[in-house]
């Protein structure tokens, strides 16, 4: 939370490298098929969802009242279910339904509360489950909440806040779930109330430090460090951050700009889709990359409009090459081959874009239109370049994921 001006809001969302995500505009007038027994969602209120596309829930999202939700999976010491409701089912009810802030995290603990977090949440990998945490804002407050099954802690933000694949509200929650302590003292997690860490009671140790979160936090809060007036390129470099290592290399995912890879760490660990908005009073301004890889993408003004980005139907993610998302996915695999040789072929083309993407002039439906023409002559302009030595099991891994989405070479 910034002294003066907007309120800024970031996200990369990471998932796996075959499941496509869609940014969307909703505005109540096409039924969205909410999973059954969640509160009613019918509402005139406008909001942009990134979704994976085999999901109802959202990644993150923000609705026109300028309230933003972005929403991690964290890994704690209490089962999930292996039936359930997602964190990110819970978080497009709040975006559907919230006007502030404060009505959302309100409507996230009264879901955490009432459902179970549980059913799956990988898209090949069925078995994954996780339990959430949020970042919850509005142009004057934003809160961090975080959930081990249903209990939860809340932290009101001030200044930068990040959060990752961990959770991170230690002693210092301005508020807490009523049976929390207890429960964590029943189970031999915590001794004392009046030193009571709800992360120190409910993180999974080794599930935390092998997704990288920590490493990962601190690549962002170095991003932001000393911006006093940040702009939407500083959130562009930040979500863009390799953190120093090659893309793709590492035991863990340790940038904020993840791409996927062979090892079990990392199967999951791919950067599907990126949003930026600057919530101000007068109202809410987004930009999305709809693809992934934002090191390579580009972002652009994402307005309430669902003719520009209309919903789309629940469905399994196969390529579909007249979608953005899986033409820019073919870009990026190609660059993965050889990625500085590759990326410099259209870097000063993507960046001229990049500007122009941010200006207020800038015309939103020129700008999506544009970056789909301009993928395929960056892919063209990219293939020229004599790909490098991929290690084998990293070939074998991204020729699976070509394999199950029907991806051509």
């Amino acid at each position: 939370m910034p002294e003066i001006g907007p309120v800024w809001f970031a996200k990369n969302s990471d998932r796996e490298p075959t499941e496509a995500q869609f940014l969307e505009c909703h505005d109540g007038t096409v039924p969205d098929a909410a999973p059954k027994g969640l509160p009613d969602t019918s509402s005139a209120a406008r909001l942009l969802v990134s979704r994976p596309a085999w999901m109802w829930g959202c990644e993150m999202g923000v609705n026109e009242h300028g309230v933003a939700i972005g929403n991690e999976a964290v890994f704690t010491r209490l089962p999930v279910p292996k039936a359930g409701y997602t964190g990110m089912d819970f978080q497009r009810v709040a975006l559907t339904t919230c006007r502030t802030a404060d009505d959302a995290l309100e409507q996230l603990i009264e879901l955490t509360e009432r459902f179970t977090q549980g059913g799956a949440m990988g898209h090949r990998h069925r078995s994954f489950r996780y339990h959430s945490s949020f970042i919850v804002a509005d142009p004057s407050s934003a809160w961090v909440f975080e959930t081990a099954g249903q209990c939860w802690a809340a932290k009101r933000v001030q200044g930068v806040q990040t959060i990752s694949n961990a959770l991170t509200i230690e002693t210092d929650f301005d508020r807490v779930h009523a049976g929390a302590y207890e429960l964590a003292r029943s189970r031999g997690w915590a001794k004392s109330a009046n030193a009571f860490s709800f992360a120190g009671a409910f993180s999974d140790p080794f599930m935390s430090l092998m997704a990288g979160a920590q490493i990962r936090r601190a690549c962002t809060v170095r991003s932001l460090a000393g911006i006093l007036e940040p702009s939407a390129r500083d959130f562009i470099l930040a979500l863009s951050d390799h953190g120093g290592l090659e893309p793709g290399r590492g035991l863990r995912s340790e940038s904020p700009c993840a791409h996927a890879s062979w090892l079990p760490t990392r199967t999951s660990a791919q950067t599907t889709s990126s949003i930026i908005a600057c919530l101000d009073a007068t109202g809410p301004t987004v930009w999305g990359t709809g693809t992934s890889s934002p090191c390579l993408s580009v972002f652009k003004p994402a307005p309430f409009d669902p003719d520009l980005l209309p919903p789309r139907a629940v469905a399994d993610a196969r390529f579909d090459s007249r979608e953005l998302w899986w033409a820019h996915e073919r870009l990026h695999r190609a660059c993965l081959a050889n990625y500085h040789g590759r990326r410099v072929t259209f870097a000063d083309d993507r960046e001229r874009f990049q500007d122009e993407c941010i200006q207020p002039s800038a015309d939103p439906n020129q700008m999506w239109r544009d970056h789909r023409a301009y993928i395929d002559q960056w892919l063209d302009a990219a293939r020229k370049v004599k790909s490098g030595r991929m290690p084998l099991p990293m070939r074998r891994f991204w020729a699976k994921q070509a394999r199950v989405t029907s991806m051509p070479a």
